[in-house]
Order: C-alpha cells, then structure tokens, then sequence
C-alpha cells in the first residue's frame, strides 16, 4: 500500500472514531454530526447539535474536557471546538434517527415510535420522509420495516443534492437495530414543480369580471330596446357615447343657475306688460 492510500485510511478511520465517541458522549444533547478541517493553528472541529448548553455545559467545563480527550486520546493539534446550533432539528435526518433509536431503546413499541417521528417531519414542512427499520423487530427473524409519506427523490442529482440521510443503531436483547432516516425538504426545488403566479391571476379574473359585466350591460339595454318605439329607438340612434360628458356640479353652483333661469322666464312677462303703457302714452301725445 501506498504512502499515501494509508495516510487517507487513516484519516477516514479517526474521523469515525471521533465521531462514535462524540455521539457516546453528546447522547443526550441532540448531537447531530462533526465536521473537521484543518487551519495552520491546529484543527477547527464543528459540533452540530439541537441543545448547545448542554454540549457547553456549566462555564464551558464540558467543552474543555471534550477538548483533553481529543487532544489526549486522537493525537489532535490544538483542537478549537465550535458549537452550532440546529435551527430546524425536525428536518435533520441523523437527529431524528437518534431520536427514534433512543425512543426504541426505553422500550416503546416500533411501530408506534416511529409513526410519531414520522408525523413531527412532515408537520415541519417536509417534502418527503422515508424510515427504515431493520432487524429482530417483534420475532427472531429479522425483516425490513418500510414506512414513508410525502414524496421522496430516488435517484439523479436531486437524490444526491436534496435528500438528508441519518443513521442509528439501537441494542437490544433480541440484536441489533439499523434504524436509516431520509428526509426531502420542501425548499427544494424540482423541476416538476409548478408555481402559479398569483398577480397574473388577478388580472385574468378582474378582465372575466369586466367581460362579464359587459355583456350583461348589452343584454339589459337589449332588453330596453325591445320595449321601446321607433321614435326612441331613432333618438337613441342619433346619440353618440363618444360625446356625451358626465357634468358634476356642486350646490352652489346649482342654486346660482336654478336662480338665473327663475330671473330669465320672469324677465319676458315683465316687459308685456309694460308694453301696453308706453303705447297709450305716445297715443295721449
């Protein structure tokens, strides 16, 4: 073997020695998964996780003997441990097997356990959910138990970009549990996915609307037409909507013109009736 096959083997198997005794440790603290990288300081190690006070613990005692450990035990230089914290821990898939493998160790039945983990991913808001469990669940014959809802990508770049996959073992008398979670989450985007735009929408049914109306307002002047002379129906004719004008006036303006044309019909009458004076005035003369 290679110099440098080796050094990639032996790199792999202390991550995964890290990471058991990490779960082991962190077991009651939502622990989700680590990520190492190296920086010319030493190793930053990131602790995902659901319940960062606990993994802290009182002042950072905790913290700092999870430190020890890894620089004592793993040969680490300078390991600076980062806490993140879970936003969503419903919709990560290796908490969640977690979750169901300790619900199954104190005891509970399979079936009933993993239907309520079941409910709680898709009540989060995801796409789709996929739980297998696998091994002596109720006999001594070991068998796959399938349990899904939602819909879930199988293969293509969506299986390998979307789909989260957690794993979890669980001991009990009868052997060993293999518990595998996958979980599709909604935000992603597919390309079957059909998205209406709703301003779009609006503007089609406000356009029926009008259309509707109009037609209405035809049948009902139809409708008029019918019940009117020919006389009517010739001034109706002649008129054109293009030139007719909505005119709004206010009170004032109405009162001033209902008094001018007051003034207008009593101004002929007045001047009749002095008409007759002035003729029997030039006859006297």
């Amino acid at each position: 073997m290679s110099p440098l096959k080796k050094h990639f083997i032996e790199r792999g198997i202390k991550q995964m020695q890290i990471n058991e005794y990490l779960r082991k440790e962190l077991y009651r603290s939502g622990f989700s998964g680590v990520e190492m990288q190296k920086t010319p300081l030493g190793v930053r190690i990131t602790l995902k996780t659901s319940r960062p006070g606990l993994v802290i613990g009182k002042s950072g005692k905790r913290i700092r003997e999870i430190t020890d450990v890894l620089q004592e035990k793993f040969n680490l230089n300078l390991p600076q441990i980062e806490v993140e914290e879970i936003k969503e821990p419903e919709l990560n898939a290796q908490l969640m097997a977690e979750r169901l493998a300790y619900s199954l160790d104190r005891g509970r039945q399979y079936r009933r356990a993993t239907y309520y983990i079941l409910r709680k991913i898709m009540a989060a808001g995801a796409k789709g959910v996929e739980i297998k469990v696998a091994g002596k669940v109720t006999s001594q014959r070991a068998r796959v138990q399938m349990f899904r809802a939602g819909v879930i990508s199988k293969c293509g770049q969506p299986a390998l970009e979307a789909v989260d996959k957690g794993v979890a073992q669980c001991v009990q008398k009868s052997g060993v549990l293999g518990i595998i979670v996958k979980i599709m989450p909604a935000k992603y985007k597919t390309g079957d996915g059909i998205k209406l735009n709703e301003e779009l929408l609006e503007i089609d049914n406000k356009k029926i609307e009008l259309q509707k109306a109009k037609t209405l307002g035809e049948i009902e002047i139809e409708e008029l037409e019918g019940d009117l002379s020919e006389e009517d129906m010739e001034l109706l004719d002649q008129i054109d909507d293009s030139e007719t004008k909505e005119l709004t006036l206010t009170t004032e303006e109405a009162e001033e013109i209902e008094s001018e044309e007051e003034i207008e019909e009593e101004q002929p009458e007045m001047e009749l009736e002095e008409q007759p004076e002035e003729e029997q005035e030039e006859v006297g003369e």
